[in-house]
């Protein structure tokens, strides 16, 4: 299956026409066309926007012996669920797990609300809260003082 054939069912399996997959991907919707119709080979910047915009992998779309996308992690998930996954992702695993940690120190209410801009106020920082903080970061610093 081709580049062209792969793009063109991953549209109509997710309702995209191709101006929404132009806006979608920062392609021109006349380089889309002419993808489409197998007028064109994209450049490797422009399969990539394709590919990502179809939720799909490069590999995938390129080669044209591989019928079906590879299975990967995150399969099935929603719109929601994939950015969310995309943003952890351009984080890092070391920052993403602060992230979480600290939402395990605040509870997931609190977190839920400041997340969401809910909620402004200052935290409040209980013993149990600062022990854990404490124990996190290690044993206290001596002081030259």
């Amino acid at each position: 299956m081709t580049f062209a054939e792969k793009v063109y069912r991953q549209m109509v399996r997710q309702g995209l026409n191709q101006q929404r997959l132009a806006k979608l991907s920062s392609v021109s919707d006349s380089e889309v066309s002419r993808v489409l119709r197998g007028k064109s080979s994209p450049s490797l910047e422009y399969a990539f926007r394709i590919a990502k915009a179809l939720g799909v992998s490069l590999d995938y779309l390129a080669d044209d012996q591989m019928e079906q996308e590879p299975v990967r992690a995150g399969e099935g998930l929603g719109p929601t669920e994939r950015e969310i996954l995309e943003l952890v992702r351009e984080l890092g695993p070391r920052q993403a797990r602060r992230i979480l940690e600290t939402a395990l120190d605040l509870g997931y209410e609190v977190a839920t609300r400041r997340l969401l801009g809910l909620d402004t106020s200052k935290p409040v920082v209980e013993p149990d809260d600062a022990a854990r903080a404490a124990a996190r970061s290690g044993p206290p610093r001596a002081s030259l003082a």
